[in-house]
């Protein structure tokens, strides 16, 4: 009995020392994954002078220039969908207003255009002379508008003036401004509702020591039409001699009086119609020379402004005039001459 125990416990032991059988295998999984779309990010925004790489300090209304944006995004530049452009004074804004803001944008798929809510402007987008980047298959790269000011842009010997970018994804937007600033200079120019004007009847003229007025336009007076992006003055001033286009001429009297010497004549100006009297005749007269004088009240006007979406717009100002010939040596022909009006700023 004791052997066959001893048998019995040795092969219990034997059994246990004797190694399984193992089956081994190996196999590959296939894994994706997306990276979130992030939002892109304006690296740099700057004012430059066309043609060259020189940042801008002062600027012209009816000049071009160049807003440059760089922008990055880390799914692609394909992936951005639109750059808003803003060339503003002062502070920035989210509407076209001509005398401080201008806004313009690049869209992915519409391409340049000039965001003035169709308003009519003198701000100008040059479609030829912008530029996208070469490849949008890279993170980043340049966007770069080419523009002019309007004329009522606000005049501004500060470096008030700055642009400012916004680029947008499907994800977000980031926004970025020139730290720098540019001047506008003064611009300012004027127009007339008519390019004629006729004193007294033209059948009968105007009698000699007599005075007459505006007959044409049949409105009875002169509207001036100022454009200007600055404070100015309108001043005025006529040719010191009329004449026929021949031998016959009259001199300017520079009073607003009838003249009393021989073969002169005296012209007269003021924006208010007089209560009694022809139509037409000025309120207070006052003289025109032959030199450039400011118009009473308009020593100093405030610029043309816009209302936020509207359209650029004139200083319109009415004036009624008045001619009067001397008593003497005028003869009956049909004497002509300039007026000339003038803006300073």
């Amino acid at each position: 009995m004791r052997t066959l125990l001893a048998v019995s416990i040795t092969g219990l032991l034997l059994a246990l020392l004797v190694p399984a059988a193992v089956q081994a295998a190996a196999g590959a999984v296939t894994v994706q994954g997306k990276v979130g779309n992030v939002a892109p990010t304006v690296d740099a925004v700057v004012l430059l002078e066309d043609g060259s790489g020189n940042e801008v300090t002062a600027m012209t209304p009816l000049a071009f220039y160049r807003v440059r944006v760089t922008a990055s995004d880390v799914n692609t530049l394909g992936d951005i969908r639109e750059v808003e452009f803003h060339v503003y004074h002062g502070s920035d804004g989210s509407q076209w207003d001509a005398d401080e803001l201008a806004i313009f944008r690049w869209s992915s798929t519409a391409g340049w255009s000039l965001e003035n809510d169709g308003a009519e402007t003198t701000w100008q987008l040059d479609e030829e002379g912008c530029s996208v980047p070469g490849d949008f298959g890279v993170t980043t790269g340049d966007w770069v508008l080419k523009f002019c000011p309007g004329k009522v842009a606000r005049a501004s010997i500060l470096r008030r003036w700055h642009c400012s970018a916004t680029v947008r994804d499907e994800e977000g937007d980031d926004y970025a401004w020139w730290s720098g600033g540019a001047s506008m200079a003064a611009y300012s120019e004027l127009g007339f509702d008519t390019g004629t004007v006729v004193f007294g009847d033209a059948a009968a003229g105007i009698e000699l020591g007599g005075t007459g007025y505006i007959t044409e336009p049949p409105s009875r007076r002169l509207t001036v039409e100022v454009t200007s992006n600055s404070w100015y003055a309108l001043g005025v001033k006529s040719d010191a001699t009329w004449s026929d286009g021949g031998v016959n001429t009259i001199a300017l009297s520079g009073t607003s009086e009838v003249p009393t010497e021989p073969a002169q004549f005296s012209l007269s100006i003021d924006d208010e119609e007089a209560f009694l009297g022809p139509d037409g005749k000025p309120r207070w007269p006052e003289a025109i020379t032959a030199e450039t004088e400011p118009i009473f009240g308009y020593w100093l006007v405030f610029r043309c402004m816009t209302d936020a979406g509207a359209p650029e717009a004139s200083n319109d100002s009415q004036f009624y005039m008045a001619m009067s010939l001397s008593q003497t040596g005028i003869r009956e022909v049909v004497y002509a001459g300039t007026i000339t009006f003038t803006v300073t700023n």
